[in-house]
């Protein structure tokens, strides 16, 4: 078993259609499952929406003789399989496991990506471990970039104009600077992430990547090398859910490097000399700071 959780905003998507070419590994009809989070109490409103595109669903059915339900019907079926694996209440996962199930044969690896399990807990992160023997992989991008991407994802949803765009992207970052929320979103938090899931996962049985080094050869290689398949060829070129493009102020990028020092801080602890070199530059003015009080 194989999980991804994360993080949000680098490159999961990518990293999935990458791994669905392999005959070694089976993936569900959907990428994210959205079930530990779910059952842990992370994602209800998440829940509710696809309970919600159920009853839309059936609301569209017609009277009409023929066709006409066909593609309402195929996505009610999708759906309502996909929903069926929140039904157990034992703790024995079976539900989500024979759905994971569904069209298997005889891949050595299933997977689950899902970016919200970064979110969850050791209790979480232990009952996951225990499907399969579950691998983890979890995917480390920039924070300022990875916050300034996830602005960018939410409020493209809202379907501005180019200028527009831009502006909304900068007034939703001053919002949450403001209300000093940046430091507190739990995607973003690689530290609480890493910390919880080091406390129920073996070492052995985690791998971490960074965003900036995924597109490459070898980087690809030391995955499939982790998951015990064969290297596969990637499409580097090729990528996955580009979000609209905007610029980051630099007063912006400043106000984000401040709140999220503490994620750069941590990683350059725990990763050492394997940290990207733009995380690097992220730490310089802290690291300036602390030797001028040093000296002072």
């Amino acid at each position: 078993m194989l999980f991804c959780i994360g993080a949000q905003k680098a490159g999961t998507t990518w990293l999935f259609h990458l791994l669905r070419e392999s005959k070694h590994i089976h993936f569900t009809k959907n990428k994210e499952l959205h079930y530990f989070d779910v059952i842990y109490g992370k994602a209800k409103q998440l829940h509710e929406v696809r309970i919600n595109a159920v009853k839309m669903l059936a609301h569209k059915l017609g009277n009409e003789i023929g066709a006409y339900n066909d593609n309402h019907l195929d996505a009610l079926i999708d759906l309502s399989q996909l929903l069926r694996i929140y039904s157990n209440h034992d703790g024995n996962h079976q539900a989500y496991v024979s759905y994971l199930l569904n069209d298997h044969s005889d891949q050595d690896v299933i997977a689950d990506i899902t970016p919200a399990y970064a979110i969850l807990d050791r209790a979480g992160f232990t009952e996951m471990g225990r499907i399969g023997c579950a691998k983890f992989i979890f995917i480390l991008r920039d924070p300022v970039d990875r916050m300034w991407s996830q602005i960018r994802m939410a409020v493209g949803s809202q379907n501005h104009q180019a200028e527009s765009f831009q502006r909304a992207c900068e007034q939703r970052a001053r919002h949450l600077i403001a209300n000093n929320r940046l430091a507190n979103i739990e995607r973003g938090n690689y530290q609480r992430t890493i910390e919880e899931l080091e406390s129920a996962i073996p070492l052995n049985r985690i791998k971490y990547i960074f965003y900036e080094n995924l597109f490459s050869e070898n980087t690809i290689f030391d995955i499939c090398e982790f998951i015990g398949v064969p290297a596969l060829f990637a499409q580097f070129e090729t990528r996955q859910n580009v979000g609209i493009e905007a610029v980051l102020p630099e007063d912006l990028r400043l106000e984000f490097k401040r709140a999220l020092q503490p994620q750069y801080t941590y990683c350059r602890e725990k990763f050492g000399a394997t940290l990207p070199p733009s995380w690097c530059k992220a730490l310089e003015p802290c690291l300036s700071f602390k030797a001028d009080a040093i000296n002072s």
